[in-house]
C-alpha cells in the first residue's frame, strides 16, 4: 500500500515536470518520448505497485473511447456529404481498401518468411493442453450480414465500427444526392457543428497524452511477467521483429513507391499516434490521434477520417496478419503438422478475410487467430497455450495496425493528388 502511494506521488511529480516542459514549448514528440522512458523507469522501480499510477491512463483511454463513436459518426457523414460526387466516394473507397489489403498481405508474407527462416516452433518443449472454451468463429455469411446496421444504438454501445461507418455513409450519400439542399440545411449545419465540437474535445484530451503514456507504460512494465519459457519469449521476439519491420521498413517502401513522397517525413510526423497506440493497445482509442496526425501532415480530413476508421476494422497487419500467421507457423512446427505450399498461400488469403469487421480494441488478436486456425484446420487449443504473451504482444500488434491505417490515408491522398505538400514538407 505504501509503495503504491509512493509510486503515485513519484509519477505525479514526473508529470508536473513534463507539464513544465510543455510551458517551455518543448515539442509534443519529445515530451512523449520522455514520458515513455520515465514510465518504464517507474515500472521497474515500483514493480507490482503501480495500480494507482495506472488509473489516469485508464481514464484517458476511457475518455477517448467515449468520444470516438460520436466523432466517427459526425465525421463520416460530413466527409461523404462534402464530396463533390459519388464518383469521388467510389475512388476513395477503392484506394483505401486496396492499400489496407496490401498492408495485410505484406504483413502475412513477412510473418511467413520470418517464421520459416528461424524455424519458429521447431524442437519446442511446449505441449498442447486441454483447451478451455474458445469463442466460436462466425461464418462468412454471418460476418457479412453483421456489417449492416440493425440497431445503430447497439452498434455504438458495442463498438461495432463497420455498421456505424455504413450507417453514416448512407446518410452522407443521401445528403450528397439531395436536390433541394436548403430543405436539409439545418441538419447539415448540425452535423458539421457536431464534427467540429467532437474534434475540439478530442484535441483537448490528446494534449494529456504524455501523462497517459507515463501512466500506462509504468503499469505495463511493472506487471510484466518474465517467467515465460524460452519458446514463448522467442515467439514474442519474432512478433515484435515482424511488427517493427513492417512499420518502419515495409511501410517506408510503400509510402515511397505508392505515395511518391519522402517516407521519413511520414514516419517522424506520425510517431506520436504510433506511440499512443503502443501504450493504449487500442486502434479505436487511437483513432482521434490517427486522424489528427494525418491532417497535420496535409491529408484532407475526409481521407484521414475514412482511412483511419476503416483501418480499425480491415487490413490490420499486426493483429490480423503477423500475429495469427506466426502463431500458425509455431503450431505447425511444434506439433509436426504436414503443411503444403498451397496451404500457406491459402493462409495468406484467410488472414485477409479474418480481418474483416473486427473492432479495433484490445484483445481482438485472439478471435482473428481463432478464425485463421479454424479455417486452416489447425488446433485452436494452441492459441490458449500461447496466450501468456498476448498482452505484451498486443502493444506491437496494435501500433502496427494504427500505423498502417495512417500511412494508408497518406498514400490515398497522394495518389488522388490531394496531399497538401506544403504541410507535408513543413
Amino acid at each position: 500500500m505504501i509503495k503504491s502511494i509512493l509510486a503515485l506521488v513519484v509519477a505525479f511529480a514526473l508529470c508536473l515536470g513534463i507539464n513544465e516542459l510543455k510551458k517551455r514549448k518543448v515539442s509534443f514528440m519529445i515530451r512523449i518520448l520522455l514520458a515513455t522512458a520515465l514510465g518504464a523507469l517507474v515500472g521497474i522501480i515500483f514493480k507490482g505497485h503501480t495500480e494507482y499510477v495506472a488509473i489516469f491512463g485508464h481514464v484517458f483511454a476511457s475518455l477517448l473511447q467515449a468520444f470516438v463513436i460520436p466523432l466517427l459518426l459526425f465525421s463520416i457523414i460530413t466527409t461523404v456529404a462534402s464530396l463533390e460526387s459519388t464518383e469521388k466516394l467510389r475512388s476513395l473507397g477503392k484506394n483505401t481498401i486496396g492499400i489496407l489489403a496490401l498492408h495485410n498481405i505484406l504483413g502475412s508474407l513477412l510473418a511467413l518468411l520470418l517464421g520459416k527462416l528461424v524455424g519458429l516452433g521447431l524442437n519446442s518443449t511446449i505441449k498442447m493442453e486441454v483447451a478451455e472454451e474458445v469463442k466460436e468463429v462466425p461464418s462468412f455469411a454471418e460476418v457479412f450480414v453483421s456489417f449492416f446496421p440493425r440497431n445503430i444504438i447497439d452498434s455504438m454501445v458495442n463498438n461495432k465500427i463497420v455498421p456505424i461507418v455504413i450507417f453514416a455513409t448512407i446518410i452522407g450519400i443521401v445528403v450528397l444526392k439531395y436536390n433541394k439542399k436548403e430543405e436539409i440545411k439545418p441538419f447539415v449545419d448540425f452535423v458539421r457543428a457536431g464534427s467540429k465540437v467532437m474534434n475540439t474535445i478530442i484535441g483537448d484530451i490528446i494534449e494529456f497524452t504524455p501523462y497517459a503514456v507515463l501512466s500506462l507504460l509504468a503499469n505495463q512494465v511493472a506487471t510484466l511477467d518474465l517467467s515465460f519459457v524460452k519458446d514463448l519469449l522467442f515467439l514474442l521476439l519474432m512478433v515484435y521483429a515482424a511488427c517493427l519491420f513492417h512499420t518502419f521498413i515495409t511501410t517506408t517502401a510503400m509510402v515511397s513507391l505508392i505515395g511518391r513522397v519522402n517516407p521519413f517525413k511520414f514516419q517522424k510526423k506520425f510517431f506520436p499516434a504510433w506511440l499512443i497506440a503502443f501504450t493504449t493497445q487500442s486502434s479505436l482509442g487511437t483513432l482521434p490521434a490517427n486522424i489528427r496526425e494525418q491532417e497535420n501532415m496535409g491529408v484532407p480530413t475526409e481521407t484521414a477520417s475514412f482511412a483511419g476508421s476503416i483501418g480499425t476494422t480491415f487490413g490490420m497487419p499486426g493483429c490480423a496478419a503477423i500475429w495469427p500467421v506466426l502463431l500458425a507457423i509455431f503450431t505447425i512446427n511444434a506439433l509436426n503438422i504436414p503443411f503444403s505450399t498451397t496451404k500457406y498461400i491459402v493462409m495468406i488469403g484467410s488472414a485477409l478475410v479474418a480481418s474483416l469487421g473486427t473492432v479495433g480494441v484490445p484483445g481482438t488478436g485472439t478471435i482473428q487467430a481463432t478464425a485463421l486456425f479454424a479455417s486452416m484446420g489447425l488446433p485452436v487449443e494452441m492459441i490458449l497455450v500461447l496466450s501468456p504473451i498476448a498482452g505484451v504482444a498486443d502493444m506491437g500488434r496494435t501500433s502496427t495496425n494504427v500505423h498502417a491505417a495512417g500511412s494508408t490515408g497518406l498514400m490515398v491522398a497522394a495518389v488522388q493528388k490531394e496531399l497538401d505538400m506544403t504541410k507535408y514538407n513543413a
